[in-house]
């Protein structure tokens, strides 16, 4: 990664804490990460950058250029992952100014980046393993 690259997605940071180690290690010994960046990880591991690839952002960013948006817009619906106009109308500047196709933004975010994380809980989990084996009718 070349410093000062300018912004990246949150996909982009994620990527590169992984490589420098980050996981969800509970011990946290191994990997040279400071205690803030992994706090930062700790974090984008529970958004949409978690399920993202490269090829879902890339792709994504192509597809937003058609619609004439910054390319700070362009980084915040990545990152943000708007699913309704009401979550996408703060991500555009001067929307009333502009023409901006906002269903077809929204159309886009859901073809195109991969569903949410979602929090299962260990309970839900254990469920699903004792039926999967049979154990449970």
């Amino acid at each position: 990664m070349k410093a000062n690259a300018g912004a990246l997605t949150n996909f982009e940071l994620l990527d590169f804490l992984n490589s420098r180690g980050a996981s969800k290690d509970t011990t946290r010994v191994i990997a040279p990460i400071a205690r803030s960046e992994y706090k930062v990880y700790d974090y984008l591991v529970e958004t949409a950058a978690s399920t993202q690839t490269r090829e879902s952002v890339n792709k994504s960013a192509d597809k937003c250029k058609d619609f004439k948006l910054a390319k700070a817009e362009i980084l915040n619906i990545i990152n943000l992952w708007p699913s309704s106009i009401v979550e996408l109308l703060p991500i555009i500047e001067n929307l009333d100014d502009r023409e901006i196709d906002t269903d077809g933004i929204l159309e886009l975010v859901k073809d195109l980046l991969p569903p949410l994380p979602t929090a299962e809980s260990p309970k839900d989990n254990d469920e699903e393993e004792e039926t999967e084996n049979g154990e449970q009718s």
